[in-house]
Order: structure tokens, then sequence, then C-alpha cells
């Protein structure tokens, strides 16, 4: 047999064994095989039928994945590390450092939080407050709690958004039953059931009575919201109380009694309390043996990793949506259920790999095929936020709270200089990447800010990172070298390095110069790209 027909075969026979083939490995084996970034690359390789495109280089590489698993471009001193190390496997170590670093799981905290907040509507007379869930799922994604786990307590917690923060999603949605239970299939198993709610779905499967089976399990949460504060938002038991399903046809007739159900048939009787219907739906819906919930949890971490889901839109697993490379799909979903749902090690092995560490296409033929090479994606305002402390040392400054009038009893809380950025950029995580516009209120926000317009500031007296760079550097060529390495981590090229010494050159001032090139930089779609 050729080595190359030998590699086709393993190939097959380890894809089939994570996809539910009946290989003798897959019976007889102790343990079962497991994925790997060689083997992840050769699945690609075949789904797509050609090669993947060659990695990029060191310096793309690190700003890559250093935005993707931290959300921050890297700083300069990180970068000359990198680059001067010659290690063979300091992309791997690279990895590794950020796997550790707080801020991964500030940053997958930040993502999830706008996932599960982006659609709920603000409720009257309090304000949302997202800061303790994000905390409590940075410290559990940072001690890498096992992602069942972690949506178990999201799903069957109880108390106040102060005391137990995963409450959060049950509290903020207000304990309805019905937005609950569309929610819930939406993020969590990428299942649209919203058109069953009122009839059997026109383009699916799913029976109206389905639907309300489901949301019969968050009939008995109750919430209590207070006045101005969302983390005093309380979820309690009503102690009583089924859920009826609404006869939308005839609304004068009694809604009929549902049974708490799963979507795969699974019944809880009736009379239980809410924490007991809660925590039953949660172990259910983080089971292994949930056909959706591995797969969704893969759909969206790479789709946000790689551009793009197998599944576009990312929570949409409908029949009216067709997958792109199924089998790499399942063979993810798989490794990710036998690795007991580890985060880290998920995103180990994506960044591990050269699929995701691709060069941009290099022609539009290569754009037109999916994960044949990488792409660009817009960033988070969080994101683009850490990214600006970073590059400049952007301050978060807080205006003090507006006391209450007789015309305004509640003032909405002050926006920082984190939120300003954060709103303008912000998007809904299962919006498609095309979907995602660039804004006036974005632009406007980059180019007139008070905090961003004092940082781009020469004069020796602001004490910013411009005005000590040009005191520590009086030669022009190596000033624009260095503010090119903090603002978009990487050399200028021959071009950008001509024009802008150029420009210092014609005008006649050396910081009003250095200004306009530092306005540039933070304005370009660069610093707000992931590429």
């Amino acid at each position: 047999m050729s080595s190359t027909v030998f590699q086709r075969t393993v190939l097959t026979c380890a894809v089939s064994l994570f996809i539910g083939g009946s290989g003798i490995l897959a019976d007889d084996a102790a343990v079962p095989p497991r994925m790997n970034a060689p083997l992840l690359d050769a699945l690609m390789a075949q789904e797509l039928k050609a090669p993947l495109s060659p990695p990029i280089g060191d310096e793309q590489f690190l700003r890559r994945v250093t935005l993707d698993l931290v959300g921050r471009q890297p700083t300069p001193d990180e970068v000359a590390d990198f680059m001067g190390s010659t290690a063979a496997d300091k992309r791997s170590q690279a990895i590794e450092r950020l796997l550790a670093d707080p801020e991964f799981g500030r940053n997958w905290a930040a993502y999830w939080s706008d996932t599960i907040g982006y659609r709920i509507p603000p409720p009257e007379l309090t304000f949302l407050n997202y800061d303790p869930f994000k905390a409590w799922l940075a410290t559990r994604l940072n001690e890498n709690t096992s992602w069942d786990e972690v949506i178990r307590d999201v799903l069957s917690a109880t108390g106040k958004v102060k005391d137990n923060p995963p409450v959060t999603f049950v509290a903020y949605h207000e304990a309805h039953a019905q937005r609950l239970a569309s929610e819930t299939a939406r993020i969590f198993l990428s299942l649209q059931l919203g058109c069953a709610q009122c009839h059997d779905h026109p383009f699916d499967d799913w029976k109206r009575e389905q639907f309300h089976e489901l949301a019969a399990y968050f009939t008995r949460a109750s919430v209590k919201f207070p006045w101005n504060e969302g983390i005093e938002t309380e979820v309690k038991d009503k102690g009583k109380g089924e859920y009826e399903m609404p006869n939308v046809q005839d609304p004068t007739k009694k809604g009929t009694e549902m049974t708490p159900a799963f979507l795969t048939g699974e019944k809880l009787p009736k009379g239980k309390s809410d924490v007991e219907r809660r925590k039953e739906l949660a172990q259910l819906i983080a089971s292994d043996q949930n056909p959706w919930f591995a797969k969704s949890y893969v759909n969206r971490v790479w789709a946000r990793m790689m551009g793009r889901g197998f599944y576009e839109p990312v929570d949409d697993f409908g029949p009216a949506v067709t997958a792109v490379l199924p089998a790499v799909h399942e063979a993810l979903s798989a490794e990710f259920k036998a690795s007991g749902h580890d985060v880290k090690a998920f995103f180990r092995l994506i960044t591990n790999s050269q699929a995701y560490q691709q060069q941009l296409a290099v022609a539009e033929s290569m754009a037109d095929r999916p994960f044949s090479s990488g792409t660009t994606g817009k960033l988070r305002g969080d994101e683009i936020f850490a990214s600006l402390v970073t590059a400049i040392e952007l301050p978060n400054v807080t205006p003090p709270k507006v006391a209450p009038t007789k015309e305004i009893r509640f003032p909405p809380p002050p926006k920082s200089t984190r939120d300003l950025v954060a709103e303008a950029f912000a998007f809904d995580p299962s919006s498609r990447v095309e979907d995602v516009s660039r804004t006036l209120q974005q632009a406007m926000l980059m180019m007139n800010n008070d905090q961003l317009q004092k940082q781009v500031d020469a004069r020796p007296e602001s004490g910013t990172v411009l005005s000590k760079l040009l005191q520590a550097e009086p030669d022009n060529r190596t000033a624009v070298d260095r503010l090119f390495q903090l603002i978009l981590a990487r050399k200028p090229r021959d071009t950008e390095l001509k024009l802008t010494l150029e420009h210092v050159s014609a005008v006649n001032h050396r910081g009003e110069a250095f200004e306009d090139v530092l306005w540039s930089l933070i304005n370009s779609a660069e610093f707000t790209t992931k590429r």
C-alpha cells in the first residue's frame, strides 16, 4: 500500500470514529482516539478537496491569536519576545501563555455576555448590569470549568444577580417562560423554536406543543425587579402553578396545561419546584446525549475564530441551512464531548492548526471557498477598548452620577469610556460577519471622543504614550517603526514607511506630524479588524 493511500485510509477510519462510525477502534479501544491539530488539518483538506493555504507570518499570527484569545492586540514587548524566539514550537508556547492569561476568561466572558444579553429587552425603571456575570464567568473560564457545568449553573441558578451572578440569564429575561424557552434553544442548542410558539413550525419539524412543553420548565420561576439597580434583581420560586399553553386561535378558551418535556422526549412530572424543573432541564441540555449542545458550542466558537460557522447564522441548525464541511463539524463536536467539554483544550486544538493559521485569501476565487484561507473579522467593542488601552494607554473615565430630579426620577448610570466604545462597536455575536456593518457612530467616536483626543497629543507636558515615544526617539524612522508596532502590532511596510516619513518631513512641527500619524493609525480599518 502506498503511503498516500495509507494516510487516506487512516484518516477515513479516524473520521468514522468521530462521527459515530462502527470501526474496530470505536468498539474495542479502552480510550477513544482524540483529535489533534494535524488530524484536523488533514480532515479539513479532505473535505475541502484542496490543500490549505500557507500559514501566516509570525507577526500576523501573534496579533490574530492574541486578539482571539485575550481580546486585545499584543504589546511591543510581546511581539519582540515572540519574534526573537528561535524555538520550533514558539507558536504553541504563545498559545499556552495566552490561555493561562486572566484576560482569556474576561475576553470570552464578554463574548458570552453579549450573546446572552444582546436580545434582552430593557425593563422599565431599572438598568441591567452584566458586570457580575462577566466576572463570574471569567473566573470559571480561567479555571477551565467544563462548559456543561457552566451552562447547568446558568440555567438553574436562583437568588440575586449580585449574590449569584449565573442567575443573570433567567433574571434579566424576567423569568418569562416563553422567551426563556426560545432563547435557551437558540443560544445553547442553535435551534430556532420561536416560530413554533403560535403554530407548528412552517419550515421545521417542531410542533407547537413541543415549544410550550419546553416553556413549562420555567413556569414556576418569578423575578423581582428593583428600581434603578439591576444587580438587585432576584429570581424566586412561585411555589405553585403549572404552565398553560395559550390558545391563540380562540383566546376565550382556557389554555392547555403542559407537562414539562424536553425536545428529545424526556418528560418531568408536574408539581416539581422551580429549581427542580430548571436543574432537570439544565441536565438534559448539557448532556452528552443531547445531539445539539456540543455542536452548538463548537459552531459558535469556530465561527468567531475562523470568520464563519459550519452553520450560518450560528444560532440556526434548521433544515433551510446547509452545513459547510459537516464531517469536520461532527469530528470537532465529538472531540469536545470526549474532552469533557474542555474549553481550553478546544481553543488549543483550533489555534494550533494550520486551518486557523492560514493566510488571507490572495485571490477572489479563494474568498468564495469557506475555510480554504484566513478571513478578516470586525472586533467587538470590548476588544477595541482593550486594544486602545494596550496601544495608547486610553484611560477609562466615568463621569459622576446624575442626581434624581422631579422630571427624571431614574437617571441612567453614567457611561465610562469603556462603555462608550463597547456600545458604539457592539453587535450581536450571533450575526453573520457580513451582516456586521461599520457605522457613522463608530467613526465619530474614534475621531472625536475626548479621552481619545487627549491621547493624540505630542506635547512633552501631556505625558501621553506618543509624547514619551517622541522624547525617547529623536530619529523619525525609528519613531515611525515603534508607532506602527504600538498601534498595529507590526512594523510598517516599505511604502507605509516612505509615505509617513514624507509627511513628517513636510510638516514643520514634528509633534503635530506624528499626531497626524497616530490619529490615522487608530482610525484605520486595520486597527479595528482581526486579520
